[in-house]
């Protein structure tokens, strides 16, 4: 498909370093959290092991996600939110490596506890600042980001319950922020095809 077959969003940049549309890298988003979350729901006895490698792959596709978003976005490089969003995005890499190597329900939960904490936080950060106005993603970092911190915040506390009952846990924020990103992303791409029809 050529580059002018896609309509292009008034709202959703596209840039050279990313080749892809604002919706585009949005719904990526969502895909792989409803892949988590619906990996969670049907997978009746994970394991420690299994607990952690689900963990590790959400993780790490969530920071490939938020990079290409924050990439396609553009942000200027003075831009805070640029910054805090990559710090972000390099602690969900760095808490993915911490899950793998620790083979543990206590260690799992809380690397993953702190990884979608500082994402919710930054989306949070992110939405709140003073240039937020200017972005189309301002309503729906603020909706992530509570889920993340909520998610965040949540873990530690099921523990107890083991690896299905903190799968449980994560795969529901994971599901409710998937569901988000993909209206989200719908909406964009309608929006820009209305444009384009204008």
């Amino acid at each position: 498909m050529s580059e002018t077959a896609i309509p292009q969003p008034v709202n959703a940049h596209t840039t050279a370093s990313s080749g892809l549309l604002l919706w585009q890298a949005v719904l990526w988003r969502a895909l792989v959290a409803l892949a988590f979350g619906l990996v969670t729901v049907f997978w009746a006895e994970p394991g420690a092991g299994g607990l952690c490698v689900a963990f590790a792959l959400y993780l790490l596709a969530l920071a490939g996600t938020e990079f290409l978003t924050v990439r396609t976005l553009a942000l200027p490089r003075g831009d805070n939110r640029r910054l805090v969003l990559l710090g972000a995005t390099a602690l969900l890499a760095m808490g993915a490596v911490a899950v793998a190597i620790f083979v543990s329900d206590l260690y799992a939960a809380w690397f993953a506890a702190a990884a979608l904490a500082v994402l919710g936080a930054a989306e949070l950060y992110s939405a709140l600042s003073k240039s937020a106005g200017t972005s189309v993603l301002r309503s729906d970092w603020i909706i992530s980001g509570v889920l993340g911190l909520g998610t965040g915040l949540l873990l530690p506390f099921f523990i107890q319950a083991g690896p299905h009952g903190l799968l449980g846990v994560a795969g529901g924020g994971a599901l409710m922020s998937g569901a988000l990103w993909t209206l989200s992303a719908l909406t964009m791409r309608h929006d820009g095809g209305k444009a384009k029809a204008q």
